[in-house]
């Protein structure tokens, strides 16, 4: 097959050198403006494939206006384009944080959120910036007829998107939201090779398809494809990966095994504005409602765990009579009970306020507490706060917690809680899954945005933590989405968004003593990977670049 594919490659070499490149003498091709269209394109194509459009198979091609607007650019052109690419991206996709503005007060806190969401948008395009490098030295060096230099230029490219998606998810500490595998996460047969590579494998994939569509496209505009037929070896290859990942999602699809031990759970939605959250005069409310939901839910007699969704008490359950009084009331029908409130810690010199997720017994007594480690920049916690608090509403910073809980079930169901994002943290959910979890909560509330793509896009990120360690989750939010999703990423959604209600499902817990999958024991190793080869490839290109250019220099005169 190797020796078939050299023989074809040095025809086509063949063929090409004596045919010219043509000439594009048409204003269109001219334009200083064409490339500017091609990467806002890419920017709204890229938007377009996430939940709230839900496109997603523009994804498999989104790029290669982008490719095209900086093939022949220089390195700071190549860089406006992609930081205009990744901001048309962000500022759609993101539009969620536009609702910001209706949470907070006064002029100046709603420019502050509106501020905020352009900027976070703007920083995220950042990482954009590395892919359009190495387009656009990749393509001076290798991408043209030869089938090896366009697989190289392939590679180049995939990976210095995937180390770039990965470091955007680390830096700062990081903002890991809507890397490209995340368009797929409906699509349960192309995410099955998220076990071994997470989120960023299949994001890879994506990348190497519109690079090979891009490859194949331009050996049309620059003379290589003018035969009526010729071989697409680099189009091939490029859905090749996509193809495996198919056929290797739907052998474990066709071959789930089956578990006999399950756990049934009463996930409590109770679709609380987040205005009424702030407002005491609606603590009793808030309250009446927990406990009508949760008291229908225990009436159908097949629960083994209620769930209550993030900061679902409307104060500290240590220190609220009300609150610690619906607690027992709610306990009392037999029945653990899950819920999200704000805790604190008195043991240091000051006291310390954690967003917590309590278990409670059937007595009503404190089983076990989980603190979230991954607190949100400006909603949890103030960066520089002397000089930023100012513009932002939170007058105290929440403390961070330092592990992660296993929390005791019957039997040996034990569990592990992930709070508001932190579904979106691959590190956290191995974290827990290493630490014995057999399967995972997911408290939330995004209330904050809806009405809003983002309760979707959120589910979408849970998904991939599902299928990268075969563990299944139970999602409860506060305005939705709240589900179930088992080792394999698919979902059961009874309720609506922004509906009050309850559903109760049944998942199966990770068997003990099941190997772990590489993801688990492994981590983010894919992407590591990534990152390293796309720096050097990056470095190289650059090199190339440069020698090259001095070269022509030296030519000239």
């Amino acid at each position: 097959m190797i020796g078939s594919f050299k023989e074809m490659d040095k025809k086509r070499q063949a063929f090409d050198a004596e045919r010219p490149a043509p000439t594009f003498t048409h204003p269109v091709f001219k334009s200083s403006l064409l490339p500017l269209f091609g990467s806002i394109m890419s920017g709204v194509f890229l938007a377009l494939a996430f939940p709230g459009f839900g496109k997603t198979t523009l994804v498999f091609a989104a790029l290669v206006p982008l490719m095209f607007a900086v093939q022949s650019a220089s390195a700071k052109k190549a860089a406006g384009l992609g930081l205009l690419c990744g901001f048309v991206f962000f500022i759609m996709s993101l539009g969620w944080l536009r609702n910001l503005t209706g949470m907070v007060e006064g002029a100046g806190l709603k420019a502050s959120a509106l501020l905020g969401y352009v900027v976070l948008a703007l920083y995220c395009a950042l990482y954009v910036v590395p892919f359009t490098l190495a387009v656009a030295f990749g393509v001076k060096q290798w991408a043209g007829s030869n089938l090896w230099k366009n697989l190289r230029f392939m590679f180049a490219v995939s990976m210095v998107w995937t180390g770039a998606e990965y470091l955007r998810g680390l830096l700062f500490t990081g903002f890991p939201w809507n890397p490209l595998g995340v368009t797929q996460y409906a699509n349960t047969t192309i995410i099955q090779l998220a076990e071994w590579g997470g989120v960023h494998l299949i994001s890879a994939f994506i990348v190497w398809m519109n690079a090979a569509v891009f490859i194949t496209l331009r050996q049309y505009t620059h003379g290589s494809r003018m035969k009526r037929y010729r071989p697409h070896f680099e189009l091939m290859l490029g859905i090749a990966p996509l193809a495996l990942s198919i056929a290797y999602g739907m052998n474990v699809l066709f071959n789930v095994p089956e578990y006999y031990d399950s756990v049934n759970v009463a996930l409590i939605q109770p679709n609380i504005e987040q205005t009424e959250k702030w407002d005491a005069a609606k603590d009793r409310e808030i309250l009446d409602t927990l406990e009508e939901l949760t008291s229908a839910a225990v009436r159908l007699g097949t629960t083994d765990l209620v769930i209550w969704p993030e900061t679902a008490l409307p104060d500290p359950v240590r220190l609220s009579r009300s609150c610690s009084a619906l607690v027992e009331r709610m306990s009392s029908h037999g029945i653990p009970l899950l819920a999200g409130s704000m805790d604190f810690d008195t043991s240091g010199a000051a006291p310390v306020w954690y967003n917590s997720s309590i278990l409670f017994g059937t007595n009503g007594t404190f089983l076990a507490t989980y603190n979230k480690q991954h607190l949100v920049p400006f909603g949890e916690y103030v960066p520089f706060p002397s000089f930023m608090r100012k513009f932002t509403p939170i007058e105290m910073d929440f403390g961070m917690g330092d592990e992660s809980t296993v929390m005791p079930l019957r039997g040996e169901a034990s569990f592990s809680v992930l709070i508001c994002f932190e579904d979106t943290v691959a590190p956290l959910a191995v974290k827990a899954v290493r630490a014995g979890a057999r399967w995972l909560v997911s408290q939330s509330n995004d209330a904050w945005f809806d009405p809003s793509a983002q309760s979707e896009q959120h589910l979408a990120h849970a998904v991939f933590r599902c299928v990268e360690n075969r563990i299944p989750m139970a999602r409860c939010c506060n305005t939705g989405v709240s589900c179930t999703i088992d080792a394999y990423g698919s979902m059961q959604r009874n309720l609506a968004v922004r509906t009050k209600g309850f559903t109760v499902g049944a998942l199966q817990p990770r068997p003990v003593g099941l190997e772990q999958t590489f993801y688990t024991r492994s981590g983010n190793a894919f992407a590591k990977v990534a990152l390293l080869a796309g720096a050097t490839v990056l470095f190289v290109l650059r090199s190339l670049n440069r020698k090259k250019r001095k070269k022509n220099v030296q030519d000239a005169e």
